[in-house]
C-alpha cells in the first residue's frame, strides 16, 4: 500500500471516528466514550498528516512549547 493510499485510509477513519464522537455526545454517551472517539480520530489524522506531508508536520511538533 502506498503512502497516499494510506493517508487516504487514515483520513477516512480519523473522519468515521469524529462521527462515532458526535453521535455519542448526540446520545449522551458517557464523557470517556466521546473523549475515546475523538482521540482516536486525532491521531488517525496526525497519522495521516504525517503520511502525507512528513516535513511539515515534524515542523509544526517542533514548534510547539510544551
Amino acid at each position: 500500500m502506498s503512502a497516499d493510499t494510506d493517508a487516504r485510509y487514515l483520513f477516512r477513519r480519523a473522519r468515521e471516528e469524529t462521527a462515532k464522537a458526535d453521535a455519542a455526545a448526540r446520545r449522551s454517551a458517557s464523557s470517556q466514550e466521546v473523549a475515546a472517539h475523538r482521540e482516536l480520530a486525532l491521531r488517525y489524522k496526525v497519522r495521516a498528516l504525517a503520511l502525507s506531508c512528513p516535513d511539515q508536520v515534524l515542523h509544526d511538533a517542533m514548534e510547539r512549547e510544551p
